[in-house]
This record gives structure tokens, sequence and C-alpha cells, in this order.
């Protein structure tokens, strides 16, 4: 999958690229699926090794590993703060500076024995361990709070979805294939709300009641009517994505009140490397 990203900023470089990583290649891994952990299944990484990044690391990725690993480069505590709380930037506060600029490298693998669990289930299940990892390296402490903040709510038109139905779940169920443009296959309307949500910076609530997986082509293209160019716009520019959602696919996306989570850093140290 290639996301264009070149006039992101660097803050919303790691949003869409971690979120890219976590959600789009590794296909069933929908990173808004909650389950409960396999019983004999330990909530502790067998091995993790945190240090600084070098200059020949490379740009910035994450990604969950065979097996209930995680392997991030290039990365900030408040991006791996993201990774286990399947949050958006915009959603933690707070911290030393160095939160937000460090950048580190961390790679942790999963124990070999226990039983193999779903993938719903080994997702949850590696947040977890990378919650415990960053309490005990980094003595992370959190305040979560939710409150109603201005977000989205995802629905179905009147007259209806005009998407497909489809009979098994994409081995990729989305797919970045344009600059404003993707294609989804076999895609459950709650990773759709996730990928919304990144991208207009604000919660989307998924009140469709679809269920199942859909397969549709979305494509949209910014008013470039009052001289802006390209480079100019920070992600998918809310004002074309919306009314394409509902000319498209006959979903509509209405600004209300929603739910949402807010952490606050309250303690946090650098982590000894190792």
């Amino acid at each position: 999958m290639t996301i264009p990203i070149a006039s992101l900023s660097a803050r919303r470089k790691a949003e869409v690229l971690s979120f890219g990583i976590l959600v789009f290649a590794l296909g069933g891994l929908t990173g808004v699926l909650r389950a409960q952990s396999t019983p004999g299944q330990t909530e502790q990484f067998e091995v993790a090794s945190i240090r600084h990044s070098g200059p020949n690391d490379g740009r910035a990725s994450e990604e969950f590993t065979p097996g209930g690993g995680v392997r991030a480069v290039n990365v900030t505590l408040k991006m791996l703060i993201r990774m286990a709380y399947d949050i958006r930037y915009e959603q933690i506060s707070g911290g030393p500076g160095w939160t937000d600029s460090e950048q580190l490298t961390v790679i942790a693998k999963a124990p070999e024995d226990g039983p193999v669990p779903s993938e719903a289930a080994q997702q949850e299940l590696t947040r977890k361990r990378l919650q415990a990892l960053l309490r005990e390296r980094f003595h992370l402490a959190l305040k979560q709070e939710t409150t109603a903040a201005s977000g989205y709510v995802l629905t179905v038109e009147r007259k209806g979805h005009t998407m497909t139905v489809a009979d098994n779940p994409g081995t990729v169920p989305l797919r970045q294939v344009g600059r404003w443009e993707i294609r989804a296959e076999g895609i459950q309307m709650s990773m759709f709300a996730r990928f919304l949500s990144v991208h207009l910076q604000a919660t989307v609530e998924d009140q469709t009641r679809l269920e199942g997986g859909y397969t549709f082509h979305l494509k949209w293209n910014p008013d470039m009517s009052a001289g802006q160019s390209v480079n100019s716009f920070n992600g998918l520019p809310e004002e074309s994505l919306i009314p394409a959602v509902r000319e498209q696919l006959g979903l509509r996306l209405e600004r209300q009140k929603v739910a949402t989570d807010r952490y606050t850093i309250e303690r946090a140290e650098k982590p000894t490397e190792n």
C-alpha cells in the first residue's frame, strides 16, 4: 500500500503511517475490534529491546509482528501510546517534551508457548503487552477521561447504501490506490469508521447497524476553486471526503457530539537502553 504523505505535517505523517501499517497491511487486524485475551496467554512480552534510533534507521514505522510481537522504528513515546491504546494523536495530552520528539526503536517478542488466539484476540493481547511494557520501562501513568466532543456519526442514507455485500472478508480490506482514492474489499463498517476518524481528526461513531463486510471504491477530489495547491491540504480534505461518502456509498457523516476518550500523561520517564 502506498499512502501519499509528502504534504502532511510530521504529526499527520505519523498518524497516517501508523494506521496504514497496523490496519491496512495486516488485513484482518482491524484496529477497532475488542476481544478478551485467550486463557493461558501471558500479558507480558518474552523479551523486549528499547534503544534510541540511529541516523540510518529509516523512516518511522510501526507493526504488530506474527505471534503477538511489536516492531516500532523511529517512533516517539506518544506514537507508542497511540499504538498501545488504539487512539489518535489529538486524544493524548500532557507529558514532558521528549515524549513527542525523541525517537526510539522498540523490538518486542511474544512468548511462543500457549494456544493460538483469533486475530482479534491476538491484537488485543498484543496491545495489552505493549501497555504493560510502557508502564514497566517508561513508568508511564495515564489518566483516562471520556468526554463529549465534536465528532461525526456514520449512518445509512434513507435510500439505502450502494456498497456490495461481501461473501468473505478481504485479506487486505482497505487499500489506498491513489492520492484521494481507496478500494475496500469486505471491510467492516467499524474499520471504515476508524479510517474516517484518523483522516477527519475526530471520532467517527458507527451507527450504520450494518454487519459483515462490504466492498466499494471511493474516490474524492479536493476543491481547488479557491486557488489552493494540492500540497496545501493536510490529510484528506473534509470538504470533499464527506460528500463523496454520501454520493458514492450511500452513507452519511453528520457532525454531532460523540463520546471521545482523552488520555493525559501524568508521568513518563526515559527508559534505560538495552
